[in-house]
């Protein structure tokens, strides 16, 4: 007999560019590099997955 379980939930729309915003802010507020001020390619990477995880949320308020 095997256990079922509950399909996970998707998280709301507004968790994901939250979450991806933390850790963005998260990581530049850790990276010796990023406080320096240089260009970190993991800010970047983090960045960027922020403003693509919150641009469909932007396209629906207008």
């Amino acid at each position: 007999m095997t256990a079922q379980t509950e399909p996970v939930a998707a998280p709301e729309p507004v968790a994901a560019p939250e979450a991806a915003y933390r850790a963005l802010i998260g990581h530049t507020y850790s990276c010796a590099t990023c406080r320096a001020g240089a260009s970190c390619p993991t800010a970047v990477q983090l960045g960027r997955t922020w403003r693509e995880t919150r641009g469909p949320m932007r396209k629906a308020r207008r």
